[in-house]
């Protein structure tokens, strides 16, 4: 495999010119962090102005002045103030990388290309710890003694690995391995062997109790279960410390009744079956023994992702009841294509209480299916919802909409439905009646933002937003609070139509995303842009 030096822990090396680069834009912004130490110093606070300031105080020791005898004045800053500076840093580059992500597909948006003379391989490394511990001799200690700064490791690369887990020192790490369909990294990377995964392996399992989080992403299964076979070892301990899963297989597995490689169809148990402290779970096409106890009694998790599983390989309704029951605090719920298939949907008896849960993903294969899980379900404090029955073109679609707008509180309460409650709501436009689009409407008083497909579907989902409410006690628009539209396979006309009557009404749009088929040309653009405060096309469905 490619080899490439990382930085030596004992001495400094001379940084590559863009290193410099970065450094002094670093050291830009720590030189007002020690102005403001340089005048606390002094005694000044930073209320008072320069010309409030005897020139003899101020500028001798003015950090905007240049000094003389090549003296840097910042590496007069306390190492203990230089290396919290840098804790910021990485917080803030790690807070960044995270905002850039669109969806799960996307990682290490935010890298670093770094040459090596040496070996004139490149590779991505963070893009705020490798350079500051290139700028100076100064400042690369400091860097090297502060390790919580290196404790994201991505893969690729391979090389940085064993520097990062021993620079991190016993501080909790958050590890990424992406491999298989690296499209991106394809110029600047060389396909690990089996081998050299195994090698990857057995250099992170040591520190299995210092994860904190870890997410594996690829595109052939038995990189996948070489993964789950490493982690579920008999000598593997538990993970005391794992907050995040995430596992993700893509591969074109949609609508399979059963599991394509069948050698590798064991259900696992990972890390001796103890993550107590996990919250957020994802498992993408790639399933586990759905009984072992951090994901079939996880009581702190608050984040579970179900998708893309062969029907032979999903939980029976037993273990899956039992999975949500066990999670008392969970907010977020996303099944597509996951649901259980297996035993009697009637086990447990009452609905399964989801009182925490605010946000609700669903995508089954069938309408009937849908319709029996969501029945399932008791969701008092829904808020967003996404839904995508795949049934047939000609289903009937009322009993569907029927779940949104029944009254889905207990008796003794006030009945409600659980449209009234929601704020946002991405729905396929169904061919469906239109008194049972004017019910469900008629119930999503609170929506704030509405996202409708309408390819092959029903313009009258898209249409009636725009109409006057027909519906007694309603207001004089449909939707009064909705103040974001996602919308795709509609016309200009239909665009200008929707925008212009909500403004006209007195309820106008902030925000309207479109897809390109709209037929939009440049003056429609720009209309659209002087009537919404954010106008934006939608690159993918």
């Amino acid at each position: 495999m490619p080899r490439t030096t990382y930085g030596s822990d004992a001495t400094c090396q001379k940084p590559a010119e863009h290193h410099l680069t970065s450094g002094a834009k670093t050291r830009a912004v720590f030189t007002h962090l020690f102005y403001n130490y340089s005048l606390l110093k002094m005694g000044i606070t930073q209320t008072q102005s320069a010309e409030q300031l005897e020139p003899q105080v101020l500028l001798p020791n003015n950090p905007f002045v240049p000094p003389k005898g090549g003296i840097c004045l910042i590496n007069n800053l306390p190492p203990e103030l230089l290396s919290h500076t840098f804790e910021l840093g990485f917080a803030d580059d790690v807070i960044e990388d995270e905002e850039d992500i669109p969806d799960s597909y996307t990682h290490l948006d935010e890298t670093m290309k770094i040459h090596d003379r040496e070996t004139e391989s490149r590779h991505v490394f963070p893009s705020f710890t490798l350079p500051i511990s290139h700028v100076c001799q100064h400042w690369r200690n400091v860097a090297l003694s502060t390790p919580s700064i290196w404790t994201t490791i991505e893969h690729p690369p391979y090389e940085p690995v064993s520097t990062l887990l021993k620079r991190s020192k016993s501080l909790p790490i958050d590890i990424t391995i992406s491999y298989g369909d690296l499209d991106k990294y394809e110029d600047d990377f060389e396909l690990l062997s089996d081998a050299d995964l195994d090698i990857l392996f057995a250099m992170l399992i040591p520190h299995i109790h210092r994860w904190r989080t870890i997410k594996v992403t690829v595109s052939e299964y038995h990189h996948m279960y070489a993964f789950l076979s490493a982690v579920s070892d008999p000598s593997v301990p538990a993970a005391p410390q794992l907050t995040t899963l995430e596992l993700y297989h893509y591969e074109d597995i949609l609508g399979l009744d059963a599991f394509q490689h069948p050698r590798m169809a064991n259900h696992l148990t990972l890390f001796a079956g103890s993550a107590p402290l996990l919250t957020r779970i994802v498992l993408w096409g790639v399933h586990v023994d759905w009984d072992q106890p951090w994901i079939a009694s996880a009581s702190n998790l608050t984040d579970l992702q179900l998708g893309c599983h062969a029907e032979d390989v999903r939980p029976s309704w037993a273990q899956f009841s039992t999975i949500l029951r066990s999670a008392s605090v969970l907010q977020k719920l996303s099944l597509r294509q996951s649901e259980p298939t297996a035993g009697d949907p009637a086990d447990g008896n009452a609905p399964i209480q989801l009182i925490r849960v605010t946000n609700f993903i669903l995508e089954v294969e069938t309408l009937a299916r849908f319709i029996g899980l969501f029945r399932m379900f008791h969701l008092p404090a829904l808020k967003h919802l996404y839904l995508d029955p795949w049934g047939h073109i000609d289903d009937d679609y009322v009993d569907f909409f029927h779940e949104l707008t029944r009254p889905a509180y207990p008796a003794q309460e006030q009945p409600r439905s659980l449209a009234s409650r929601l704020e946002s709501l991405k729905v396929p436009a169904h061919p469906c009646q239109v008194e049972c689009i004017e019910t469900l409407y008629g119930e999503l008083q609170n929506l704030r933002s509405l996202n409708l497909s309408l390819h092959y579907y029903d313009p009258f989902f898209f249409d009636i937003i725009s109409t006057p409410c027909t519906l007694p006690g309603h207001g004089d628009i449909w939707l009064p609070r909705l103040a974001t539209v996602y919308v795709y396979g509609t016309s200009w006309i239909a665009l200008r139509k929707l925008v212009l009557q909500r403004k006209e009404a007195g309820v106008p749009l902030t925000s309207l995303h479109v897809d390109r088929e709209c037929g939009l040309d440049a003056e429609n653009v720009d209309w659209l842009k002087e009537n919404v405060k954010t106008f934006k096309f939608i690159e993918d469905r």
